[in-house]
């Protein structure tokens, strides 16, 4: 029988295609990654991947068992999240995953009043732009502003956000606002990464020069503060910065905000515990 920690290592190396990258994925470090991979090579006797220049690529006999393997990690992660929506504890880890711009002042609120309530409860927060497959991924609860597609999930709306266009003090005393249907000639854009293919609060940035994209809204607002451009910010980051300045109040963008959870895990008191929490924020949601 193969050992499941070695499998894990063949999915995460066909994901990454390094094993460095692997490595990451599952939270171990590079040379014990390694070694499971020469010994599930070993057991099987034969070779999964091949080596390249450019990294790893899987051979024909890995591309055979991959199907079984990738079977393998959704019942092992179903299995683990039937047995966690039976846990009627108030203890143990709940995975939250969250743009960093909603964590700050909008779910660290939350998190503070699930803890003062329940202190044996340990949440670990992921944040970044980028969506997580809450149906796939080891993530218990998402909170979003893109509403996912699959109906399986637990989908609730807890309320709106919006965003702005904002730029520091000095950006403006230096450069001026951009003017509305310019396409931002003349000025710095700080844009979310992947950079948007449409307009970008209405206007399309072709006549702007783009200086930075990031995946963080935090590191947004710190390059606007620090004077390198136009970031679009959530009000309620934008507004509390006194160095920051709001552009074109008459172009909003409105956003829902989703709170996630699968159905297996909606059961377990632990979970239900924070989704309490969270929803308490938004008694209009």
């Amino acid at each position: 029988m193969m050992d499941w920690d070695h499998v894990k290592v063949l999915l995460a190396l066909a994901d990454a295609g390094s094993l460095r990258g692997a490595a990451r994925a599952l939270g171990i470090d590079q040379a014990t990654a390694g070694r499971r991979l020469v010994a599930l090579e070993a057991q099987l006797g034969t070779k999964l991947f091949v080596h390249t220049p450019s990294g790893y690529v899987v051979t024909a006999v890995g591309e055979a068992i991959l199907p079984g393997a990738r079977r393998m990690a959704a019942e092992a992660l179903a299995l683990g999240r039937r047995a966690a929506g039976t846990e009627a504890g108030l203890h143990g880890t709940v995975r939250i995953a969250t743009g960093d711009g909603i964590a700050r002042g909008l779910l660290m609120p939350a998190l503070a009043r699930l803890h003062a309530r329940h202190p044996e409860i340990r949440t670990v927060l992921l944040t970044a732009r980028t969506l997580v497959d809450i149906a796939h991924d080891e993530v218990d609860i998402a909170v979003r502003i893109v509403r996912p597609n699959d109906p399986e999930l637990i989908v609730r709306r807890l309320g709106a956000l919006t965003s702005r266009l904002y730029a520091s003090v000095d950006y403006v005393a230096r450069r001026g606002v951009p003017a509305p249907g310019g396409g931002f000639a003349g000025h710095d854009l700080i844009l979310p990464y992947p950079a948007p293919a449409g307009p970008f609060h209405g206007e399309p940035i072709g006549a702007g020069r783009v200086v930075l994209e990031t995946n963080s809204m935090l590191a947004a607002a710190e390059a606007a503060q620090q004077g390198l451009g136009i970031a679009s910010l959530l009000e309620h980051l934008g507004d509390t910065d006194p160095s920051l300045v709001p552009l074109w109040p008459d172009r909003p963008q409105r956003h829902e905000l989703w709170l996630v959870v699968h159905p297996d895990l909606a059961r377990s008191a632990r979970v239900r515990a924070v989704l309490d929490a969270i929803i308490e924020g938004w008694p209009a949601g």
